[in-house]
C-alpha cells in the first residue's frame, strides 16, 4: 500500500464551491488504483479553498502518468436522496508520491453533474512526446469528446461556420460568460435603456429636431474622446484622421492611380493642392490614398419605423500634406457609378453638400466596420479559430495553453468578403505593406499594433506556425479591441457616425440645407437603441483579464514562464511608450493600450 498527499485548489469564481462528492483515481506504468475519496469531516471544496488529503492505493501504479477526477451527488438518507448536482470549478490538483517531488495537475474547468475528467501533469506535450500507450490513448479520447462535444455549423450560406448550439443557455459553462459578467452585462444594458427613457428618446419614432438638440445624448454617458468628436467632427482633417485612428482603422490605402470610375480632374483639387497642382504628380509622389467602399454597392437594406433605409457605396480621395501635415479629404463621389446623378462632391462646395457627403462614408464607415471589421473579422473568425483549437488540441497541447442594413445586409456583407478574404489581410505587417501605409505619419493603429504583434507562410516550419499562431491572438485580442472599444466614442455624437440613413444619397450639388441633412439622419428611437449597444459593446462589464494576464497557471516548466515573464514586460514597456506620446496628442490614441487589451474576444 501507498501513501499519497493531494492538494486541490478550488476557483474563486461565484458558485465555484460544490457539495458533491469528489474522488481521484491514480493511473501510472503499472495500473490504475480504484477511485480514492477525498473527505475530511465536514464541508470541503469551498470557493477559493486550497486543501490537503492523504489517500492510500492498494497497489504499486508505478510512474504516475495521469489523474482521474470523479465528481457525483452527496448521498443524503432516505426520502431526501442524492444532492442536487451542483457544479464545480476546480483550479488544480497537486499529487505528492511516497517518493519524488509533487506533480501539478492543471484543471481550471468546470464540472457539471456526475462524471469523471482526466487530467495531465502540467508540461506542454505534442503528440510524439507521448512516451506511453495509455497517454497516447488518453490524447484520442479527449479529441474525440471534444470533437463530439463541439461540432460545427453553417448558421448562414458563405458565412463562417461556427458551433452547433441553439442558445446561450445550452453552452458548455467552460465556455460560457462568467455569472459576474453576465450580472454586470444585464445590469448595465437595463440602466442604458431604462435612462432612455426616462428621458422621453427610446420610443419617440420621428426626426431630431435639430442639431443642439442630439446633444441631449451627452447627458447619457460621455468621454473626453467623445468631446473631442462633438467639436471636431465637421473639420476636414479629423474626418481624414478617422481612417487611421477611428474604429476602422483597416481600409484606406495609397492610390498609385486614379480608378477610371472615379474621374477627379485637377480642377477640382486645386483649392487644396493649389494653383497649377498636378494629380499625376502628387500619385507619383505617393501623396494620395484611397478608402473605397464598393463592397456595399447595391447592398439590400432595412425597413426602420416603417421606413425603407438608404445605402452608398462611396470613394474617397485624401491628400497627405507635405511635411508631416494633416490628411485632408480631397473628392467624394457617393457611387461607383460616375456621371451627371452621381456628382464628385469637394472641400469646396456648399457646406451643407460636403457635410453631408463626409456623413454618407462616415455611414460607410459604420456599415463595414459592424459587418465585417467587426462581426466577421474579430468575432465570428476568432469563433473559427477557437472551435478548431477546442477540437483539434487536447488540453497538454503547448499551443493550447496560450491561449442601417440589417441582418441581411450584414449577411450579403460578410458573404462577399469571404469570398476575397485572405490570410494575409489578417496579418498586420502584411497587410500595413498591402495598402501601402507604411510611412503615413500619425497612423497610431499602425504603430502600436505592430509593436504588439511582435514576432520576426504555409505550416511547414516552426517560423510560419509562429506566425500562424500570432494572427489568431492578435485577431482575438488586440484588433478586437482596437475595432472595439472605440464604438461609444465615436458614435455618441451621432452625426459622425449614422447608423442608418433615412434619405437617399443626393443626386446633385447645391440643393441641402440644414433641415435636408437632418432629415437625412436617423430617427430618435434609432438613434437611441445603437447608442445604448454600442455603449454596452464598447466596455467590458466585468471580470476583465488584460492582454498579457495568466491567472490559470498551465505551464509547469520554466522556458514558458520566462516567455510570459518578458512578453509582460515588453508589454509594459508598449504601454509607457504610448502613454508618454500619448500626453502629446490632443486626441490620445488608447485603443492598443496593451493594459486596456483583453486577452482574447470577451464581450
Amino acid at each position: 500500500m501507498a501513501e499519497y498527499g493531494v492538494r486541490v485548489s478550488t476557483g474563486e469564481a461565484i458558485g465555484a464551491g460544490t457539495w458533491n462528492r469528489i474522488a481521484v483515481s491514480i493511473v501510472g506504468t503499472l495500473g490504475e488504483t480504484p477511485p480514492l475519496p477525498l473527505d475530511h469531516f465536514g464541508k470541503e471544496f469551498s470557493k477559493g479553498a486550497v486543501e490537503d488529503f492523504r489517500v492510500a492505493s492498494p497497489q504499486d501504479v508505478g510512474r504516475v502518468l495521469l489523474l482521474r477526477l470523479h465528481k457525483g451527488p452527496l448521498l443524503l438518507p432516505s426520502p431526501v436522496g442524492p444532492l442536487a448536482r451542483d457544479a464545480w470549478f476546480c483550479n488544480w490538483l497537486q499529487l505528492t508520491p511516497p517518493q519524488g517531488a509533487p506533480l501539478r495537475f492543471p484543471c481550471y474547468q468546470w464540472m457539471e453533474g456526475s462524471g469523471i475528467l482526466t487530467l495531465r501533469e502540467g508540461a506542454g506535450k505534442v503528440s510524439w512526446a507521448d512516451d506511453h500507450p495509455v497517454l497516447q490513448q488518453q490524447r484520442r479520447e479527449e479529441l474525440q469528446a471534444r470533437q463530439d462535444s463541439y461540432q460545427w455549423k453553417t448558421y448562414r450560406p458563405g458565412w463562417p461556420r461556427c458551433l452547433d448550439e441553439k442558445t446561450v443557455k445550452d453552452l458548455d459553462l467552460n465556455i460560457k460568460y462568467s455569472v459576474t459578467k453576465n450580472v454586470h452585462f444585464y445590469l448595465k444594458a437595463g440602466s442604458g435603456f431604462t435612462e432612455m427613457t426616462l428621458k422621453g428618446l427610446l420610443y419617440r419614432k420621428g426626426l431630431w429636431k435639430s442639431l443642439h438638440e442630439m446633444k441631449r445624448m451627452f447627458n447619457f454617458h460621455k468621454s473626453p474622446a467623445a468631446e473631442y468628436v462633438y467639436e471636431h467632427w465637421q473639420e476636414d482633417a479629423f474626418f481624414a484622421s478617422q481612417f487611421l485612428n477611428g474604429l476602422n482603422p483597416v481600409l484606406i490605402r495609397r492610390c498609385r492611380s486614379l480608378p477610371e470610375n472615379f474621374p477627379v480632374t485637377d480642377d477640382m483639387v486645386a483649392p487644396v493642392l493649389g494653383p497649377g497642382a498636378s494629380l499625376q504628380a502628387e500619385l507619383e509622389r505617393g501623396s494620395l490614398f484611397l478608402v473605397d467602399h464598393a463592397i456595399l454597392s447595391g447592398v439590400r437594406t432595412n425597413v426602420i419605423n416603417g421606413k425603407p433605409q438608404f445605402s452608398a457605396a462611396p470613394m474617397t480621395l485624401l491628400y497627405q500634406t507635405p511635411g508631416g501635415g494633416p490628411l485632408l479629404p480631397l473628392a467624394i463621389q457617393l457611387s461607383q457609378t460616375p456621371g451627371p446623378t452621381s456628382p464628385i462632391f469637394l472641400p469646396s462646395d456648399n457646406k451643407w453638400d460636403w457635410l453631408l457627403a463626409k456623413t454618407w462614408v462616415r455611414n460607410s464607415e459604420f456599415s463595414v466596420h459592424e459587418a465585417l471589421t467587426h462581426l466577421l473579422q474579430a468575432h465570428l473568425l476568432s469563433e473559427v479559430f477557437t472551435m478548431a483549437t477546442l477540437r483539434q488540441l487536447p488540453h497538454c497541447h503547448p499551443l493550447f495553453k496560450s491561449t442601417g442594413i440589417g441582418l441581411g445586409g450584414f449577411s450579403e456583407l460578410i458573404q462577399r468578403c469571404m469570398e476575397e478574404l485572405s490570410y494575409t489581410a489578417l496579418c498586420l505587417p502584411e497587410d500595413i505593406r498591402a495598402r501601402g501605409v507604411e510611412d503615413i505619419p500619425g497612423y497610431y493603429y499602425r504603430d502600436d499594433g505592430l509593436q504588439i504583434w511582435g514576432v520576426p507562410s504555409s505550416l511547414d516550419t516552426r517560423e510560419s506556425l509562429v506566425h500562424y499562431a500570432t494572427m489568431v491572438i492578435f485577431n482575438c485580442s488586440a484588433k478586437h479591441y482596437a475595432v472595439s472599444a472605440g464604438q461609444f466614442d465615436s458614435s455618441i455624437w451621432m452625426p459622425n457616425l449614422p447608423p442608418t440613413m433615412q434619405l437617399p444619397p443626393p443626386t446633385s450639388k447645391g440643393q441641402t440645407e440644414p433641415e435636408g441633412f437632418i432629415a437625412t439622419l436617423p430617427a430618435v428611437n434609432a438613434t437611441c437603441d445603437i447608442i445604448v449597444t454600442l455603449w454596452l459593446l464598447s466596455k467590458e462589464p466585468g471580470d476583465r483579464r488584460p492582454l498579457g494576464t495568466y491567472p490559470e497557471e498551465h505551464f509547469i516548466e520554466e522556458a514558458p514562464r520566462r516567455s510570459i515573464a518578458a512578453f509582460q514586460s515588453r508589454l509594459a514597456q508598449i504601454s509607457k511608450d504610448i502613454q508618454k506620446r500619448n500626453k502629446e496628442l490632443a486626441l490620445p490614441y488608447t485603443y492598443l493600450d496593451p493594459p486596456l487589451i483583453e486577452n482574447s474576444v470577451s464581450i
